[in-house]
């Protein structure tokens, strides 16, 4: 099976509102470095000036974070998301020509709602993004 085939199996399970509700409920359990790069995709995903294979992978990644049963069990300890970081970091690094300032910028307000103002100074923008 192609690569873009198993990433099309993913593609069902985003949905925005489920990736909101799955923020709130790891943003404890998770890296705020995470969060924000989760964000980061969630807003190029709307990007039309990315190619739609690109695209596709971003959705993707969020799909299988919201995936209810994946590879590895999110609630286990120290294990659990894993596989999640490992997808996201995918997609990261497969977006870091197309992120710009406004997307970033919207990424850390959405994160400032969800995990308080504070908790976006922890943000390390270096790790991915060379701008900010």
């Amino acid at each position: 099976m192609k690569p873009e085939k198993k990433l099309l199996r993913y593609v069902k399970y985003f949905d925005e509102r489920k990736l909101f509700k799955k923020l709130k409920r790891i943003s404890g359990m998770v890296s705020i470095n995470l969060l924000y790069y989760i964000l980061v995709l969630f807003y190029l995903t709307s990007d039309s000036s990315i190619p739609i294979k690109i695209r596709i992978i971003f959705i993707a990644a969020l799909g299988y974070l919201i995936l209810p049963t994946d590879l590895v069990s999110d609630f286990i300890p120290g294990l659990g998301f894993t596989d999640d970081i490992a997808f996201i970091t995918y997609a990261i690094s497969s977006a870091t020509n197309y992120i710009t300032p406004e997307i970033q910028d919207k990424a850390l307000n959405k994160l400032s709602n969800i995990v308080g103002p504070e908790g976006i100074e922890k943000v390390n923008f270096k790790k991915f993004f060379n701008s900010h």
